[in-house]
């Protein structure tokens, strides 16, 4: 089980509990990392859907220009959407 699968999944999960600003930053820098991760191997993989998709969740994610949703309720919807989508690379074949 690849780290880049678990790592923002227990990231996002932890950040549902009230959590300081810094923790936000360092678990926005993981998915940042693992998303980058995905996006380069679906690259290797000639696999443009996961290209566009993981390259998405690294700009949502990205540490260095936050995009702000506003509501914590909304980021608790698309973390979880998020974690599901990592969740789903363990079933996924890997090359």
């Amino acid at each position: 089980m690849s780290p880049f699968i678990i790592a923002p999944v227990v990231a996002l999960a932890i950040g549902i509990f009230p959590m300081p600003y810094g923790y936000y930053m360092l678990s926005r820098t993981i998915v940042f990392i693992c998303a980058i991760y995905y996006a380069y191997q679906s690259n290797e993989n000639s696999k443009s859907g996961y290209i566009w998709l993981f390259g998405s969740i690294a700009l949502l994610y990205n540490p260095l220009i936050p995009i702000h949703l506003g509501e914590k309720s909304l980021w608790l919807i698309v973390n979880l959407i998020t974690a599901l989508i990592f969740l789903l690379q363990l079933k996924k074949p890997q090359n």
